[in-house]
């Protein structure tokens, strides 16, 4: 069959047709947010950074004009949430917390996933870097951490650490391997129960949250000798980091960021993250946040993703060297 011709005033519609057709992508694209913004976190209700999300939520209500819906979707170490975002359609409305756990952590130590980090989710911008002081007991002497690392590494295998978390776990083992120490690990489902037996003594370190510190300093029983964060805390100013002590930096990173679904709209991601970068500014966030020991830092789409892919890589390596259990 010969080629079918087209006459001139054919080729002209056509060429119209298509130019209405990118006319209304640039309108759906620009004409973003017609309609509430839904975020998903993969924490419970109640949490630190649970509240931060919802402070944020609303202040990207007041610059956007549509309400930011928080939905809740903890468990699975974080891979419920996460597979939600990755799975919602791309079109700017529905958007993630991710952590740590569900983009560093659960990919280097599942089998499977119903997602992938690097090609399910646009990234969006960091958020928060979560508070974790390293925590002595008083049995152990040493008035710094070059002095604590001192007596433990003078008496291998006498000590034990708690760890509630696979960041206490990934961190205490990074900072086992950079010293050269040999310590007991004893896991706990929960801060809760570590706390109990870091004040009475039955470990003797360990990474520990904000939330937990008036407890643990209570009649002087422990005392925090180091803070995993590039700069000190305001919570406890005179604590240095660990590089301030003399330790290698540990390279595993509490974080949360936000992400969407891959192939959001640039105009729209681009929108997005101005908006959160602005409402991260929020005195009232900042105060709540810096508060419970979370660090508020906003970033670009790409800083961020760089991040991302460089997490996830220093995870794999920390777990290997902590040799937790994979999924085979």
């Amino acid at each position: 069959m010969p080629p079918m011709k087209l006459s001139r005033r054919q080729l002209l519609c056509l060429g119209a047709l298509e130019l209405s057709g990118l006319a209304r992508v640039a309108v759906a694209q620009t004409d973003w947010p017609r309609q509430p913004i839904r975020l998903v976190i993969p924490l419970a209700p109640g949490g630190a950074a649970d509240v931060a999300a919802r402070h944020l939520g609303a202040q990207m209500h007041k610059l956007l004009g549509q309400p930011v819906v928080v939905e809740s979707k903890p468990g699975a170490d974080g891979v419920l949430a996460m597979a939600d975002v990755a799975r919602s359609k791309p079109d700017g409305y529905t958007i993630g917390l991710a952590t740590a756990t569900g983009l560093s952590y659960a990919p280097n130590i599942r089998k499977s996933l119903p997602y992938d980090v690097l090609k399910d989710f646009t990234p969006l911008s960091s958020f928060v870097t979560f508070t974790f002081f390293l925590m002595v007991h008083k049995s152990v002497p040493g008035k710094d951490l070059a002095e604590v690392v001192a007596h433990l590494k003078a008496n291998p295998g006498k000590y034990a650490y708690g760890a509630s978390s696979s960041m206490a776990i990934l961190a205490t083992e990074q900072l086992m391997a950079d010293a050269g120490l040999d310590l007991v690990r004893a896991q706990y489902k929960g801060e809760g129960p570590m706390v109990a037996d870091l004040f009475s003594g039955r470990v003797q370190i360990a990474w520990a949250t904000p939330a937990v510190l008036p407890a643990l300093q209570k009649d002087g029983n422990t005392r925090a000798v180091a803070v995993l964060l590039p700069e000190r805390s305001p919570l406890l100013p005179d604590v240095p980091t660990l590089a301030q002590s003399g330790q290698a930096l540990v390279n595993v990173s509490p974080w949360g960021g936000m992400v969407a679904p891959a192939n959001t709209p640039k105009p729209v991601v681009e929108a997005l993250s101005k908006a959160l970068r602005e409402a991260m500014t929020a005195p009232d966030l900042l105060s709540q946040a810096g508060s419970n020991g979370l660090i508020v830092r906003a970033s670009t789409p790409q800083e961020f993703g760089d991040f991302l892919r460089q997490q996830k890589s220093a995870w794999g390596a920390a777990i290997k060297l902590a040799k937790l259990p994979v999924e085979q």
